[in-house]
């Protein structure tokens, strides 16, 4: 689901690079830097093919029997006993439904005449936010909540995703999607009476989300903090970085004597 979504967001992402160059308004709250756009774009690539190339095996049946519930954290065990179908449904209509919610402000003619620069902003937000996400699963493995007990059928239990608990990419995708159509609008917008609302919306939405997720048995109780954590954070800071005026954002890459990359990111507050 994630890499299928993810598809899609590159080529909106590698479009509106190309296009917006110089073609938002005058008055815009953003100015479209070349140069960060494909850092941000290189990165969240990276991630995604990273997550790609790494080797990732789903568990078998043989694997999930020998699962122990005593190697579970304290505060993590009580998700191993959750399994709810109704709150998988729910999770995926909040997940489907987030994604197009920064869309929402397209309805303000003031945001909709400067669509370029708004487009590419919640392209970059989303497509980063993606390839964290699916990175970190891959790269941990941790098994789903769910194969520890007997609640689930074995065929679910053989997902291909089994082993991709950590962190939650529901729970990400909502909070980078409500953040930032809160930030943005109140990049736009400055001092409207709307934009309390919308950050009302964007705390409480994405914690109903990971709620789902948890209840579901899906996702552990760290799983689901950190993809808001993650998913919230990106969701405010992508819109600083592309703020007119604004120097405070520092992105390198480092070539180690290992012959590894390192990405620097510096933030000045």
């Amino acid at each position: 689901m994630i890499i299928k979504l993810a598809q899609r967001v590159f080529l909106l992402v590698a479009i509106l690079s190309v296009l917006a160059k110089g073609q938002g308004k005058n008055n815009s709250p953003y100015n479209i830097s070349r140069n960060l756009d494909m850092k941000i774009a290189g990165i969240s690539g990276g991630l995604l093919l990273g997550s790609m190339l790494m080797d990732y095996t789903p568990m078998d049946l043989s694997e999930i029997a020998g699962l122990k519930p005593s190697d579970v954290p304290d505060y993590d065990s009580r998700a191993i006993d959750n399994w709810n179908v109704g709150s998988i449904k729910m999770s995926d209509l909040l997940l489907f439904s987030s994604i197009a919610v920064p869309g929402l402000l397209m309805f303000d003619q003031e945001i909709r005449s400067d669509y370029r620069n708004f487009s590419l902003v919640w392209a970059q937000s989303l497509f980063l936010t993606l390839g964290f996400t699916n990175f970190t699963k891959v790269l941990v493995g941790r098994p789903r909540p769910y194969l520890y007990a007997d609640n689930a059928s074995d065929n679910y239990k053989l997902k291909k995703d089994n082993r991709k608990s950590f962190f939650s990419g529901h729970t990400s995708i909502s909070a980078v999607s409500w953040f930032l159509m809160a930030s943005m609008y109140e990049d736009y917008r400055p001092g409207s009476n709307i934009s309390s609302y919308l950050w009302a919306s964007a705390f409480l939405v994405p914690a109903y989300t990971a709620y789902c997720r948890y209840d579901a048995g899906k996702h552990f109780l760290s799983d689901v903090v950190a993809g808001y954590l993650v998913g919230s954070a990106i969701g405010v800071l992508v819109p600083r970085w592309y703020t007119k005026n604004n120097n405070k954002v520092n992105l390198s890459f480092i070539l180690q004597p290992t012959g590894k990359i390192k990405t620097r990111l510096a933030y000045e507050f």
